[in-house]
């Protein structure tokens, strides 16, 4: 079985430095009756899919408010209660969803951030909009008491941060996206309009609107909510193709025809919006940006901010930079969101998509003094050489306590991968409480299995083997609790 040879392989690799609730010896026993398992012919994204989950079981730990996803495994200062920081709350509930038992492990966490609105708020994030998505696999929410604490949280920040032009505010730093480009200046974090927070305020009240209809109650002030966001959205962010971040000099956001635009680069918080559906087709041409060396596109992976903008890669000694250095956080967001546009033109988006997240897999790697590579996560990477840069500065400095110590980056959980797998290589969606499968395979492949999917308290294999060869029925096949059902394939191969 291959997960046993792959947590047999990393179990063996690793210095198991900081431990919570699943220890290595307990991984292999853990994974199995949790997760789905995948087989491709790409040893890469098979490795890796295998790795993540791995490192995710790492970061659940029990807490006495239930259990709960740590982003950093060592404590570090900036983290709140029970070493958590809600930035990537987002990642762990999409990622975590597919789990057996994901009620398990997740409800209390989110609802964990919806009890304690101060550390709800820390850091913005797409928390409601996540645990949709969670009840949409899970069922597992009660939703009317869901919204009794979601409509509350979603005030909170408006009334924090709406501004007089009806966007919100943020600063790049508590969009967990420090010393970015658009966002600092003279080596101060500006106040701005940024597609980050403002898709994620559509994306939440979206996602009242969408669980609030399910009740037989729905909120239409809420889908009015959102729709207001997208319009202003359009008017106020979108310059020469691209969702850019609006900083006035003197930080006021009433005056917005006077809004200066030119000089705002393209980063890949641009792409957001897709995350939530929220542009129309028509414009997806701005992922073919991703694949152009000129703009995003490196043999290491896709830069945070456009390569030919001036500023990219300014000098800062901070350890942690968004001005054009690859994070995973940011790569899993733009892929996420590529699924979303792919819908326009399956062939060729799909494609892309397939291509970077070979790519992103094959970030997932460090090269040890001896030359040997062991499989690897940590916080931010070098766009042109194969070094995990936070790391390597902060090895540097001799690992200060203060910035959170020993390797704080190690097994980093700061993005998703499987989920980009089942929800974009298999394809896997759900409407209307029914199952089904819209796959983005490459044309070379030859079999893609994804076995032991849990979706709504049914147990799914999907399975494809182009010539019959490999699991002995050609094409794709669907079973439902060991039994097949038709019709529940959309499948395109990619170019």
């Amino acid at each position: 079985m291959c997960l046993e040879r792959y947590v047999t392989e990393f179990n063996v690799a690793d210095h198991e430095y900081y431990q919570n609730d699943i220890d290595n010896a307990h991984a292999l026993e853990w994974l199995q009756n949790e997760i789905p398992l995948l087989e491709c012919p790409d040893e890469d994204i098979e490795r890796t899919y295998y790795f993540r989950w791995w490192v995710y079981r790492k970061h659940i730990k029990k807490t006495p408010e239930g259990y709960m996803v740590t982003e950093f495994l060592p404590e570090v200062p900036w983290s709140g209660k029970y070493n958590l920081i809600n930035a990537a709350v987002g990642h762990h509930i999409m990622e975590g969803r597919w789990l057996k038992h994901a009620d398990k492990y997740l409800k209390d966490y989110i609802y964990f951030f919806l009890n304690n609105q101060e550390e709800g708020m820390r850091y913005s994030s797409w928390l409601l909009w996540a645990a949709k998505e969670f009840q949409m696999i899970t069922g597992s929410l009660q939703i009317s008491d869901f919204l009794k604490k979601a409509i509350p949280y979603y005030s909170a920040w408006e009334k924090a941060r709406k501004t007089e032009c009806g966007l919100f505010w943020s600063v790049d730093d508590r969009d967990a996206m420090e010393f970015s480009i658009s966002g600092t200046r003279n080596g101060k974090m500006l106040k701005g309009i940024r597609p980050t927070l403002n898709s994620y305020m559509y994306g939440d009240a979206m996602a009242i609107y969408l669980l609030s209809e399910q009740c037989g109650q729905a909120l239409d002030e809420f889908r009015s909510k959102a729709e207001d966001i997208c319009q202003k959205m359009w008017k106020l962010l979108w310059k020469d193709d691209f969702f850019r971040a609006w900083h006035p000099e003197n930080g006021i956001f009433s005056d917005t025809n006077n809004r200066n635009l030119e000089k705002a680069p393209r980063e890949l918080i641009g792409y957001i919006p897709w995350y939530f559906g929220m542009p129309k087709q028509g414009h997806e041409r701005v992922f073919l940006y991703l694949e152009d060396p000129k703009i995003f596109s490196t043999k290491f992976g896709i830069t945070t901010a456009d390569q030919s903008h001036p500023e990219f890669l300014f000098h800062s000694e901070h350890e942690c930079l968004w001005n054009g250095y690859i994070w995973p956080f940011a790569t899993a967001q733009t892929l996420t969101a590529l699924i979303q546009a792919a819908e326009a033109d399956r062939k060729i988006y799909g494609g892309i998509f397939c291509r970077l997240l070979r790519q992103y897999a094959k970030q997932h790697s460090l090269t040890l003094q001896n030359g040997k590579k062991i499989m690897w996560i940590d916080e931010v990477r070098s766009p042109y050489e194969d070094v995990w840069f936070s790391r390597e500065k902060l090895k540097e400095c001799g690992w200060p306590k203060e910035k959170g110590g020993y390797e704080r980056g190690k097994d980093y959980n700061h993005s998703t991968f499987c989920d980009l797998v089942i929800t974009g290589l298999a394809g896997v969606r759900v409407k209307n409480n029914t199952v089904f499968f819209r796959p983005m395979l490459p044309e070379t492949w030859q079999y893609f299995r994804l076995d032991n999917l849990n979706v709504l308290g049914d147990s799914y294999q999907i399975t494809y083997d182009k010539n019959g060869e490999k699991y002995g029925k050609r094409g794709w096949t669907v079973l439902r609790n060991g039994v097949e059902v038709f019709d529940r394939v959309n499948a395109v191969e990619c170019e």
